[in-house]
């Protein structure tokens, strides 16, 4: 079977699935990192092709709908295995259904991309209340998350918009990257550790946020299966207040 190999970017993701959908046969696409070779498999290089990754999606919103990109991007962005045959799989339905594809709610190919674009926007949502900045020597602020999904693209807009012209770092210690925004410029980078001087008052003002954590609490309404629920324990080691 012909397997089309992207970088691990979206652009080349896209390229991929651009090429897959011109073939009528079966095929499939994976991760250069990581793909195992079979007797009967055919690798193809996918590369990176602007052009082509447009053309992508143009089919979805196109031929589909804005919501049909929102729901391939974000199952894109789950990074969960398969995930990339289950997008194929629902472009080619989107191909020849059109907008009804979103409809067919029972059919699998519609509910497995929508269940991962669930889960990614349900977490990206959650993380929007879990960043936790710590404000540096150089007044910059740094977060450190370690979410399951591969929601920095999703973040970044919301906290250009709360943070205005502060500089700012979100780190993706799971995936060694980060998104840097410095004098008003955001950029993506690689990065596997930070060294961090926090500014001088900053263990203070963590402590104090700390005792106001513990002290607002109506002790008889603590309820920690609740808590966890809504806060779980995965996230709380990059969380001052769980500190």
């Amino acid at each position: 079977m012909r397997t089309y190999l992207y970088d691990g970017s979206f652009e080349s993701f896209l390229t991929a699935l651009s090429l897959a959908l011109e073939r009528t046969e079966e095929c499939a696409i994976a991760r250069e990192a990581g793909a195992e070779a079979g007797l009967f498999t055919e690798f193809i290089n996918a590369g990176s092709d602007p052009s082509r990754a447009a053309a992508a999606r143009a089919l979805f919103e196109g031929r589909g709908s804005p919501e049909s990109w929102h729901h391939a991007r974000y199952a894109f962005l789950s990074e969960s295995p398969g995930a990339e045959d289950a997008v194929l799989a629902y472009a080619r339905l989107i191909k020849e259904k059109g907008r009804a594809a979103d409809d067919m709610l029972a059919d699998d190919r519609v509910k497995s991309v929508h269940a991962l674009s669930a889960a990614v926007g349900g977490e990206a949502h959650m993380f929007k209340g879990f960043v936790r900045f710590t404000e540096l020597a150089d007044k910059a602020l740094y977060a450190r998350i370690e979410p399951d999904h591969n929601i920095l693209p999703l973040l970044t807009g919301h906290f250009r918009a709360r943070l205005g012209e502060l500089n700012w770092v979100i780190h993706d210690a799971r995936r060694n990257s980060a998104a840097l925004y410095f004098g008003g410029r955001l950029v993506y980078a690689p990065l596997e550790a930070a060294r961090l001087t926090p500014d001088a008052k900053e263990e203070e003002v963590r402590a104090l946020w700390r005792h106001f954590f513990k002290t607002a609490a109506i002790k008889e309404r603590v309820n920690p299966k609740l808590q966890r629920q809504n806060v779980p324990l995965k996230y709380r080691k990059n969380l001052t207040e769980f500190g």
